[in-house]
């Protein structure tokens, strides 16, 4: 009987992880030590050097957290466990994303433990398997990195430890691209392939992981998003095509900037932010342009790469912008400008109703000059 009952316990166990890695969501439960009831869990992504951005939140009941939701995507988030407020003395745990069910124990770093992550999901193996990779490729350089970084030994014995590091990361570099081509169709190597491709270190093979990469005929969101900024790349000069992009107004309301370009005979595609000087500087030239050709055929974009809303708004009505305005509230992450690889604001595209980009980058004398060749 009690053989019984446990084959049927068992059976229940395995139909609950079942479920939850075919449903459309993502269950993300654990501990971590330190909490208390009450504290905060943050769910982060991590941009620019350890700069840790929440998604979502948890609170910390009867000694455990939880989260739901949906991923969009597979990729590397952050379980960030807070105490009074604070990361301060607490540990973390580094996950793959995905819509599975991941449990997870965090420890202090005083306890020297690292986290325990049981990803149920058919990413986590993999991600484990990627990182034991690295991990064992950057045993293999602490020796002839430490000679080159504290600069032991002869001149000659410092150049055949850079030459014994350079040989070593070649090969690491080779054996990521094969681990990323061999999985191709997993959600970790649509999320690895955007990573190594977009690193600049990997310059020099990067076009070879692309050329494998796509043999396979992979169709993950990381991958599209890679080959929609290659497709820009080669048409977002002067007499290339505009790629369209959509982004919701003011209202919250999805806009196709290519529905509105197609409406007017010339349409500036505005880059800029609330927060930006520079481009509140360079606003009320936008505005008297707008105001001279607007009659004549011309048309603004706002897209701005704002994170608050009211500070957003605020700046349209401050500035007196009478022209459509879009944002994903995503600062630097904006669609838009990651698509056009934007590195620095103000930026704009001129683009005539067909969609062909006529100018780029124009600001004080140059845009109302280029309008009045346009409009004479």
């Amino acid at each position: 009987m009690d053989k019984l009952f446990g084959f049927i316990v068992g059976l229940c166990i395995c139909a609950l992880v079942a479920c939850v890695n075919n449903s459309d969501g993502y269950v993300i439960r654990g501990t971590a030590e330190g909490t208390e009831e009450g504290d905060t869990v943050y769910l982060c992504t991590m941009e620019g050097f350890f700069s840790f951005v929440p998604f979502d939140t948890a609170i910390v009941k009867n000694g455990k957290f939880e989260f739901t939701g949906t991923a969009e995507e597979v990729s590397i988030c952050f379980v960030l466990p807070t105490h009074n407020g604070t990361n301060e003395g607490m540990g973390l745990a580094d996950i793959p994303f995905e819509n599975s069910l991941i449990e997870v124990q965090i420890f202090k770093p005083e306890s020297q433990k690292p986290p325990v992550v049981n990803n149920h999901g058919v990413d986590g193996p993999l991600w484990k398997e990627y990182q034991q990779l690295e991990a064992d490729w950057e045993a293999k350089q602490n020796v002839p990195w430490q000679i080159v970084l504290n600069q032991q030994g002869t001149q000659e014995e410092i150049a055949a430890a850079q030459q014994q590091l350079d040989s070593i990361t070649a090969k690491m570099q080779e054996a990521e691209r094969l681990f990323i081509v061999d999985h191709a169709g997993t959600g970790i190597a649509d999320y690895l392939f955007a990573q190594y491709y977009q690193n600049p270190s990997n310059e020099a093979t990067k076009d070879l992981l692309l050329k494998d990469y796509s043999a396979k005929n992979p169709d993950g969101p990381h991958y599209r998003k890679i080959m929609k900024q290659i497709e820009v790349a080669k048409n977002a000069d002067e007499g290339g095509q505009f790629t369209d992009f959509t982004m919701n107004d003011v209202n919250g309301q999805p806009v196709s900037v290519m529905s509105i370009i197609a409406e007017h005979q010339y349409t500036l595609v505005d880059f800029w932010a609330s927060w930006c000087g520079p481009c509140r500087a360079e606003m009320p030239n936008v505005v008297e342009a707008y105001n001279k050709y607007h009659d004549k055929g011309f048309e603004v974009v706002g897209v701005s790469l704002d994170e608050d809303k009211k500070a957003w708004v605020a700046a349209i009505d401050k500035l007196q912008m009478p022209w459509p305005q879009l944002s994903d509230l995503k600062g630097w992450g904006c669609e838009g400008a990651v698509l056009y690889k934007i590195q620095s604001i103000p930026a704009n595209l001129l683009v005539d109703g067909q969609g062909k980009i006529v100018g780029k980058n124009l600001r004080e004398e140059a845009l109302q000059e280029k309008l009045a060749e346009l409009f004479k």
